[in-house]
């Protein structure tokens, strides 16, 4: 573990990874410490950016992803994953070892916005020399990783009920004022949520536990994961049979070592896409030892060591894997738009 972190911000992350709006009274119960404990903790890992948490788009609202990856010309891969981390629909990007050095995970309202991300926009930027794309047909896992904190009996009690089905709901420019501002902090209270939307404190308790309830709207914890001994990342492309894809994804997701996993279309031989956070890079092989031991039929298609992780869900990230900055993560946003950095939200039109 990093200098500073300790047993029990580990099991508060958890926590937070399992409920990331956990009220300090719940994880204080259900950690064993008092709730003022538990806000202090939280609020120290956030200041010093490792730890934070942001809205997601729930499993009802639609949306439009792909794997972006590129080859870049010699000694320009980081300016190149740094033009990349400043559009809003980026939503990560790293830099790894191979010939597509830089990859960025792109999100999108629609089919439309999405290729002339794919097709125009970051093909575009001055370095790269040669891209490839994917279309993301399935989410297998994205938001809820665990660093094993927590007993299952503390999991249990921390878990929140699952989203409902929804009612007739049409995502609007409110929601996207709301999901916009929970991009800089997750947690907000009402109060200050109200205050930056512009909004009634009632309306905007009403409209968050409206999208809440129906699926429109999620919430993920994010950490750096280095300062948990989780130094290396590496990224593999796989080609399991069709009819395997979903049994295979949802066993990787079982793996405390999976960070990322997907289904893709038109990514050559590989059809599904997986990111790791491991503690050495030695501890590779073991996994993958065990995945091709549970489903024999798996070919490893590429193996990617992680050189330097850029962005991770709108947060720019230094060296050490801190959050330094945020980009708003915004899949409505235009193509060709750029990214405003710190406080204020920027307002786009619904495509």
């Amino acid at each position: 573990m990093g200098d500073g972190v300790d047993e029990l911000d580990i099991a508060l992350l958890d926590a937070l990874h399992v409920n990331p709006q956990a009220s300090f009274e719940e994880l204080g119960r259900v950690l064993d410490v008092s709730p003022v404990t538990a806000a202090r903790r939280w609020h120290r890992l956030v200041s010093a950016g490792r730890a934070w948490v942001s809205s997601a788009p729930g499993p009802r609202l639609p949306m439009k992803a792909a794997l972006f990856e590129a080859e870049c010309r010699p000694g320009v891969a980081q300016k190149v994953a740094a033009q990349f981390a400043t559009w809003p629909q980026v939503f990560s990007v790293n830099i790894t070892t191979g010939r597509d050095n830089v990859f960025a995970l792109v999100v999108a309202a629609d089919q439309s916005l999405l290729c002339e991300l794919l097709l125009d926009a970051l093909p575009a930027v001055e370095g790269v020399h040669r891209v490839q794309s994917a279309l993301i047909s399935q989410l297998f896992s994205g938001t809820r990783w665990r660093l094993g904190g927590l007993s299952s009996g503390q999991v249990r009690a921390v878990t929140p009920e699952p989203a409902k089905a929804g009612h007739g709901h049409a995502f609007d420019e409110f929601d996207r004022a709301l999901f916009l501002a929970l991009q800089h902090d997750g947690r907000l209270s009402v109060r200050n949520l109200a205050g930056v939307v512009g909004r009634s404190e009632p309306a905007v308790r009403r409209r968050v536990d409206l999208l809440n309830r129906t699926g429109f709207l999620a919430s993920r914890t994010d950490f750096a994961r280095v300062e948990a001994g989780w130094l290396t990342g590496v990224a593999l492309k796989l080609q399991v049979r069709e009819a395997a894809v979903a049994a295979v994804g949802h066993a990787l997701v079982q793996y405390s070592e999976t960070r990322f996993c997907v289904a893709i279309v038109g990514g050559g031989a590989a059809n599904v896409f997986v990111t790791m956070q491991l503690h050495k890079l030695s501890d590779l092989d073991p996994v993958i030892r065990r995945l091709l031991a549970e489903y024999p039929s798996v070919t490893v298609v590429d193996t990617r060591a992680v050189l330097r992780s850029i962005k991770s869900w709108g947060r720019l990230l230094g060296p050490d894997g801190r959050a330094r900055e945020v980009v708003p993560v915004d899949p409505w946003a235009p193509a060709g738009s750029e990214s405003q950095r710190g406080g204020t939200v920027t307002a786009y039109c619904l495509t």
